[in-house]
């Protein structure tokens, strides 16, 4: 009887079993905030995007050389939101003036690549970035 005792008592010892859990959970864990912080990043560049593209067409708007100035504004506008970001490659910046009157339409478009980290991990999209888009269109104003 004494060796079924000692192997039951070995058995009660739950003295491993929360270090076996945490091994089983913490993968889903770290994944679950890798998307948190991928998330963050997107929701980020598309408030940015938004906004670049405003403050690119309303630039556009005010000047005798409208694509000129919206790209500038864009430009200036990313770098100020997002500093250390890389714009060389991500950053894209269409812009479209139908005319350098009062009332013909400015459109600015602005797309940025933000990098996907998952598809390093688990290669499901099949694409290393993820594109986010924003269109402003603004009417030109009479100059004074």
């Amino acid at each position: 009887m004494g060796i079924f005792t000692s192997i039951k008592n070995k058995l009660r010892n739950n003295g491993g079993s929360a270090l076996l859990e945490f091994a089983l959970i913490a993968p889903l864990l770290f994944l679950l905030f890798a998307g948190i912080i991928q998330f963050g990043f997107i929701m980020n560049a598309k408030v940015v995007v938004n906004s670049a593209s405003y403050e690119g067409v309303r630039a556009a708007t005010l000047s005798d050389e409208p694509e000129e100035s919206a790209r500038a504004a864009v430009l200036n506008y990313a770098s100020s939101s997002m500093p250390g970001w890389d714009f060389n490659n991500r950053l894209e910046i269409e812009t479209n003036a139908e005319g350098n009157n009062p009332g013909d339409d400015v459109v600015v478009k602005v797309t940025y690549y933000v990098p996907n980290f998952f598809n390093k991990l688990i290669p499901i999209t099949g694409d290393e970035r993820v594109s986010v888009t924003s269109e402003s269109v603004m009417q030109i104003e009479e100059k004074e």
